[in-house]
């Protein structure tokens, strides 16, 4: 989901979500936000934090009207009959420090974080974040690990697991869920802090089951 900043950058959808639910300053739970950063942080309660640091040079953008957009976007959501509740995602932050773009984005839960992906920006037809019953045609191939490389699953072990829950992207993230996480994709890595370091685009998709 690198488009979330980039391309509204470019006059298409941002998202990002900060620190503003689990801690301050540049971090996405636990995650350091920074230039070139996609984070995704989603708490014991079910509360998404997307957070992405992107190079901004302000003589290619207007920041005002850029702030101005994210904004309405946002609000039209929380309009919509999608959203589970009032304010159901709220801007913490959107600004430039360093020459560095920094958009913060509060989800209230985790369909709402689905459902804004779903519904505004078409193109991504591979993210899905929910129940694995639930994912529709978004496919689950390839072999699964658990974060402790001592078990292992298929795509087809991973389908019968229809009430767990599952992350599905397409891109480098780095991801912290305070959950038990059950199996990661096995193009997917755990670093020395314990965060989950999705594969590049080209790799493949990413899943994470929890």
């Amino acid at each position: 989901m690198k488009y979330i900043l980039r391309n509204v950058l470019i006059f298409s959808l941002i998202v990002v979500i900060a620190a503003g639910l689990t801690g301050c300053g540049n971090k996405v739970g636990d995650i350091e936000l920074k230039e070139g950063t996609n984070a995704i942080y989603i708490d014991e309660d079910g509360a998404v934090v997307y957070g992405v640091g992107e190079s901004f040079k302000s003589g290619d953008y207007d920041e005002e009207a850029l702030e101005k957009y994210i904004n309405e976007e946002v609000e039209d959501y929380n309009a919509s009959d999608a959203a589970s509740v009032d304010n159901a995602i709220q801007v913490d932050r959107f600004d430039v420090e360093d020459k560095v773009a920094y958009l913060v984005l509060k989800m209230a839960t985790v369909y709402d974080f689905n459902e804004y992906i779903k519904d505004y920006n078409k193109e991504e037809t591979n993210f899905f974040a929910g129940k694995i019953r639930d994912r529709g045609d978004v496919k689950i191939k390839g072999d699964f690990i658990s974060p402790d490389k001592k078990k292992k699953l298929t795509d087809s072990d991973i389908k019968e697991m229809g009430n767990s829950e599952i992350l599905i992207l397409n891109g480098q993230y780095s991801v912290q869920i305070d959950s038990d996480i059950k199996y990661i994709s096995d193009n997917c890595k755990v670093d020395k802090d314990g965060m989950i370091i999705t594969a590049k685009a080209e790799d493949g998709l990413s899943y994470i089951v929890y």
